[in-house]
């Protein structure tokens, strides 16, 4: 964990770190060997063998208080098939602390998280579309971990699919970002006509006004028995913009103590987790940044 408010200049960092395992269990890298971050969005897995051969991979990130990677410059290749490919964000899938729901759309050859540019700039562009025959799927960039297998047994309750946030331990006084923002169309809200099957079909009916873009984050204690919000930060807008605009969202906290995890959310249909919004909204985000 790094305290410092910019972390510019400490890199590369050496670390040699001293790993306490079981007797019989082997680690690699060994317990007492050298390792270099020459940034901050680096990683270092380590593979825990037991004794009984089964093993398991740990990683090994530095912690700060700026989120990693959250220039969105970085980008890595999801291989589908030998012919079919598609973009998640991060240096890669076990290291990065952002996810997407891609992968659970992928089904449908839809993948509504996706980077794009701006003057050789590289962001993210969060859209609303259709999948198959579910006729809203709004994306969604967040830190945590997107769940697949909650997406396959839960697929009528997107929140199963979700699981948010990544540890974090201190009290912003705002995030900053920079944004653009297009309603689509026609807003609609699609309601399951059988609530238990997502390929029963959808009653559909037009909603007045415009489909909303969220950004939000989320400060939270969380121990063993409870998860307690110490404070949020919200950010919604129906405005079409033209140009890529600066804004800041200021938290407003309800607790005194200090968070252990951080939750970031970034989607271009506010309520898109109701099967609610307009396909053709698109959201195109830059430079997140935690103020204090």
């Amino acid at each position: 964990v790094i305290s410092n408010n910019s972390i510019d200049g400490i890199f590369p960092l050496t670390i040699t770190p001293t790993i306490k395992i079981s007797a019989d269990a082997k680690i690699s890298p060994s317990s007492g060997t050298q390792i270099i971050f020459n940034d901050a969005d680096e990683a270092v897995l380590y593979i825990v063998t037991a004794e009984d051969g089964k093993s398991d991979t740990w990683i090994f990130q530095i912690i700060h208080k700026q989120i990693q990677n959250s220039d969105f410059q970085n980008w890595y290749d999801v291989q589908l098939s030998t012919s079919v490919s598609y973009k998640e964000i991060g240096l890669s899938k076990n290291t990065t602390l952002w996810a997407s729901a891609n992968s659970g759309t992928s089904t449908f050859g839809v993948y509504n998280t996706l980077p794009t540019a701006i003057d050789e700039d590289t962001m993210v562009i969060v859209k609303t579309a259709m999948a198959g025959s579910i006729p809203i799927a709004a994306g969604t960039l967040f830190t945590g971990k997107f769940n697949l297998a909650g997406a396959i047994s839960n697929p009528t309750d997107p929140k199963k699919a979700t699981t948010f946030g990544i540890p974090f331990f201190w009290r912003p006084v705002s995030i900053k970002f920079k944004y653009k923002y297009t309603a689509g169309p026609n807003n609609i809200k699609a309601t399951l006509i059988n609530p238990s099957n997502i390929y029963g079909g959808f009653t559909i009916d037009t909603l007045d006004g415009f489909d909303k873009c969220n950004v939000y984050a989320i400060l939270e204690k969380r121990t063993d028995t409870e998860t307690i919000e110490i404070g949020r930060a919200n950010f919604i807008s129906a405005s079409t913009e033209d140009l890529l605009l600066e804004t800041i969202a200021d938290f407003i906290y309800t607790n005194t103590e200090n968070p252990t995890h951080i939750t970031v959310v970034f989607t271009s249909s506010k309520d898109g987790d109701l099967w609610t919004g307009a396909v053709g909204s698109e959201l195109i985000i830059d430079d997140l940044e935690l103020i204090y």
